[in-house]
């Protein structure tokens, strides 16, 4: 009988211990943002905040059209963040403007760097679109660099209404 109750005790225990660290681990797994864009988009959020807090904010909104040796990465996340304009997500990371100079300069640099990244063609459609005014694909590119950095957090769900829209350019850019 002592050892009936002994094994169960013992089969109590361990399963309570495997439930927790099980359910620690999960939680730890879902808490976790990853990928590429999220870490990225946090040294992009800190450098605005410092450029905020130095005068120079509009500096850290812009795309530099002297930047041409672009990296591939960094286009991915500035189109990327320049979606956020126009979509609906639970999460949104980093936001630069969908001005017409930052679109054109983009399109520079992936027309400078055509032959060196490895999805060129999808980045100039992208902005070649854009620039004509045309932003229905902006949910599609979002998803689209959404999974090439294995993002977890953040879908893009849907387009933002007119007011919404002018209500994050106003927060984020004005």
């Amino acid at each position: 009988m002592k050892t009936l109750f002994r094994t169960i005790l013992f089969s109590i225990i361990g399963l309570l211990v495997l439930g927790g660290a099980g359910y620690w681990f999960v939680q730890d797994f879902l808490a976790d943002d990853g990928g590429e864009i999220s870490k990225v988009a946090e040294e992009i959020d800190q450098r605005e905040v410092s450029a905020e807090t130095t005068g120079t904010a509009e500096a850290a909104k812009t795309v530099d059209n002297a930047d041409v040796d672009m990296e591939e990465e960094r286009v991915q996340i500035f189109l990327h963040q320049m979606t956020h304009q126009k979509i609906t997500a639970d999460k949104k990371r980093g936001a630069l403007e969908m001005s017409e100079e930052n679109i054109g300069n983009l399109l520079k640099i992936v027309q400078e760097n055509y032959d060196y990244y490895e999805h060129s063609e999808f980045y100039e459609e992208t902005l070649m679109s854009w620039q004509d005014g045309n932003f229905s694909n902006a949910v599609s590119v979002h998803n689209t660099i959404w999974n090439w950095h294995n993002g977890t957090v953040g879908r893009a769900t849907g387009f933002m209404s007119a007011e919404q829209e002018a209500e994050y350019v106003e927060k984020n850019f004005r």
